[in-house]
Parts: C-alpha cells; structure tokens; sequence
C-alpha cells in the first residue's frame, strides 16, 4: 500500500510539472502580492483599431487587480472629433465610464484621417463624452493625475503621437521628474532601420523632444516587436455589445478583410502589456544604457551608451518568448468579459 501510494504521489508531482511547463500563459502570470500599477494611457484611438485592443487588455488587467487606470488621453486629433467618445465608450462598457478623459487641441496634423470606427462607437454605444475639440484638454488631466499621485508612482504608456509627451515637458518637467516612474512607448524600429514608423512620423518634432529631454526612463517597444503578435479574431466570440469587436470589425486590411476576420498586429498591447506587468526576463530581452536618436526625417536609431552613463536611460525590448504564446496571452486578456 505504502509503496502504492508513493507511486501516486511521485505521478501527481510529475503532471503538476509537466502543465505547469506547458501553460500558455505561466510566463507572463504577474507576480504574487504586487500593488496594481498607477497608469496613464495615451493613444490616438484613430485610424488603427489596436488602440482599442490595448484599451481592453488594460481593462482586464484592472479587473485582475494588476493596474489603476488613472486617465487616458487622446494625440491624434481625428478628423471624426470623436476619439474621446471611442474612449469612453470601451470604459464605460468595462464599468470605469468615470475615468478622466482628455484631448490634444494643437497636436499633429500628420497623417490625420478619418477614423472607420470612433464614430460607430460613440453612435451605437452607451458614454457619455463630449467632441473632442470640448473635451477637457489632455495638459489637464495630465496635470490632475500626477499631481496627486504619490512620488515615482505613475507609470506613462504612450501608444501614438508624441505631442501630449512634448507639451507635458515643455510645461510640466518637474511633475515629471516626480511622479512619473517610468514611460513606456511604441514607437520607432530598432535598433537601426531606414524606414519612419507611423507614431514618430506623425509628429516628428515632438517625438524628437520626448528622445532627448524626457527626464527620466524610457523604454521603447518598436515596430518590430507588435508586427510579430497577431490578435483580434478571437473578438467574433464576445458579444456584439462589445465596442472593441466592432472597432476590429469596421477597421479594414488588406486583401478586403477586416481586422476581426484574421487579426492583426499587436503594436500597442505589447506595449500596454509591459507597462503593467515589467520586464518578466522569460517574456521580454531588456537591450539597456542606451539612447534612442530620431533624425529630422523621424528616422530612429540605437547608440549603446556604458552602464551608469547619464544619458544611458533608454531601453528597447525585444520578445523572449515564442511569438504565438505572446499573442495569445495578449488576445486572451482583449476578450475575457468585464467583471
């Protein structure tokens, strides 16, 4: 009997380590007993529907417990005026309509466009947000935020322009250098490419101030790293009620599909999923003490600078893990519903 039952014990420890290998999500679980991180989002819920996606993931982290959503601002100044009311309307659908919203007045007007889908969303969904040209400016909520917060306590994830980021150092620095631990962003192609990417592109000049006066951390997750993370299909299984499938639903791709009919990359969630859960090493290839350059044409570079250097604050992150297990985890917490 006893050596029965040793052989049962021996079985059980074997499969509890064998399903804990193959878990699909086991490397990007956050770690036990961690305080939610404190967030801003700042994205231009415009042309791209992975805003949106992002938007949701950052919702279901903050139903786990993982994050405070503090405000989201919006940079790209669409030509709907109704990104704001896209905004709102995912918030109010996850249950936090009465997180502070603000708008860029003055940002970019680079690539500005016609969103295919702000305007479904603030039509046929429940919010309660103004246009964007009365919304209350995006300095604003930026200011209430960080003023209130605890010293290095906020977190900064900027999927989009960089125009709020410029507006904020040329009027805030010190609220920055106070409050803000770390900035997270999507941006650029490292380390070196000849190609501009959209968000440096859309407003070169800001992106270039935020390179080189942001006082504090950086890291950078480029265009490389979303290319490779394709989610969004699996938005066909969650209700219609959902305002993050319609988006995937209405933004088009090539070859007369749209997003929801095989998904599409990942650029912002991998950035929003780094701000919350942090360099998790079986996830994320942290490249440290370095800089990021952008040139005049918004073409961005990496210079490797030595440990402890004072401009040595950037980072960029290259994925760790297998491609796919990323993806899933990310399309994994964009359709999980609301609590």
């Amino acid at each position: 009997m006893k050596l029965r039952l040793h052989r049962l014990l021996s079985f059980c420890l074997v499969m509890l380590a064998i399903s804990a290998s193959l878990s699909p999500v086991s490397a990007t679980e956050p770690s036990a007993n961690q305080p939610p991180v404190k967030l801003i989002l700042d994205t231009d819920m415009s042309g791209d529907c992975d805003d949106a996606g992002a938007l949701a993931l950052l919702h279901a982290l903050a139903d786990r417990g993982e994050c405070e959503l503090l405000a989201v601002v919006t940079n790209r100044r669409d030509l709907t005026n109704a990104s704001a009311a896209a905004v709102d309307a995912i918030n109010t659908y996850y249950g936090r309509g009465d997180i502070p919203i603000g708008t860029d007045k003055t940002g970019p007007t680079a690539f500005q466009r016609t969103s295919p889908y702000t305007t479904a969303l603030r039509d046929d969904f429940d919010h309660d947000m103004l246009p964007d040209s009365e919304a209350a400016d995006a300095l604003d909520v930026y200011r209430q935020a960080l003023r209130t917060a605890a010293d290095r306590s906020i977190t900064i994830c900027s999927v989009g322009a960089f125009s709020n980021l410029a507006v904020l150092i040329r009027e805030e620095p010190e609220l920055i250098r106070t409050k803000v631990k770390s900035l997270v962003v999507m941006g650029g192609h490292f380390p070196q490419s000849n190609r501009r990417e959209a968000n440096i592109a859309t407003h070169v000049e800001a992106a270039r101030l935020v390179a080189e006066h942001w006082p504090g951390e950086i890291i950078w997750h480029g265009f490389e790293v979303g290319k490779q993370l394709v989610t969004g299909a699996r938005l066909k299984s969650t209700p219609q009620t959902n305002p993050v499938r319609r988006a995937y639903e209405l933004r088009p791709m090539p070859g007369n599909k749209m997003s929801i009919d095989a998904g599409k990359p990942s650029y912002d969630q991998a950035a929003a999923l780094f701000a919350v859960r942090g360099a998790e090493p079986k996830v994320w290839q942290i490249i440290p003490n370095g800089r990021v350059e952008i040139d005049d044409r918004g073409i961005t570079s990496w210079t490797q600078e030595s440990p402890g250097a004072q401009s040595a604050t950037h980072s960029y992150v290259k994925i760790a893990t297998s491609p796919k297990q990323l993806a899933r985890t990310i399309e994994d917490l964009m359709v999980v519903a609301p609590k």
